[in-house]
């Protein structure tokens, strides 16, 4: 019986041998993704995973503008997903973009969140309000043309708080840090004591329309894999479930 046990042991130790008996690490890909679609994209994540257990996907989220600048300065990553087209236009100004894998994905709109109820942008200037930095957060930026379109952004200004992204601005309105936050409808999901108090005209800004790409020279088979699997229908039942609307609507 021990020389049965042992003659099959040897074989096993030959096959591992011949074969490579160690586990093959994940074929590992790194998306940069605006800091508003941290719930959804994780989600997405999570049920890729599930299903293709050789890859492993590391995600950098930010504001899109940080994140456009970060790849402009040589960051490693894969694939982009942006809260805004010009961002994606800069990386293509610098060919960076792969000229097959890019185009618009989602749709969301710009709200103010708070406790207090108000009927129109005026109602409030002279609080204290929250949004993300123009320069690098797109939603920033949205907010601060809507502003000036509806004629307040002077009456305000010295009452903004700039935060880092979109995510930031709606926690400092939660936790009582200032008064109103311009958001996106997409991150009430996270607000416990505020709420949307406002949804912003959309003919005051810029529409918000999400891009997504693959960089130039980062197309493998794993990254158009996922990148394909970004705009499934499994993919857009759970936009759904946050709020977005797929740009193509």
């Amino acid at each position: 019986m021990k020389k049965i046990f042992l003659t099959i042991m040897i074989s096993l130790f030959s096959l591992c041998f011949m074969t490579g008996c160690k586990d093959e690490k994940p074929t590992e890909i790194t998306i940069s993704a605006a800091a508003s679609l941290k719930n959804s994209l994780g989600d997405i994540i999570e049920k890729f995973e599930h299903e293709n257990k050789d890859i492993k996907i590391n995600v950098n989220f930010g504001g899109s503008g940080a994140l456009r600048n970060q790849i402009i300065a040589g960051a490693p990553v894969d694939i982009v997903f942006f809260a805004s087209q010009k961002d994606l236009v800069e990386l293509e100004k610098k060919g960076l973009v792969d000229e097959k894998y890019h185009g618009d994905i989602l749709k969301n709109r710009l709200v103010i969140a708070g406790k207090r109820e108000i009927s129109s942008m005026e109602d409030i200037i002279g609080d204290k309000i929250a949004l993300g930095t123009p320069e690098t957060v797109p939603a920033g930026r949205y907010a601060k043309q809507a502003l000036e379109n509806a004629k307040i952004w002077d009456k305000i200004k010295e009452d903004l708080i700039y935060t880092k992204d979109v995510r930031s601005a709606a926690q400092y309105v939660d936790l009582s840090e200032v008064d109103y936050a311009l958001i996106y409808k997409t991150d009430a999901k996270i607000l416990k004591n505020t709420k949307i108090v406002y949804t912003i005209p959309e003919e005051l800004h810029t529409p918000v329309v999400y891009t997504y790409a693959i960089l130039k020279g980062h197309a493998s088979d794993a990254n158009i894999k996922f990148y394909d699997f970004l705009s499934s229908k499994e993919a857009q039942k759970i936009y759904k479930k946050y709020n977005f609307e797929m740009a193509d609507k």
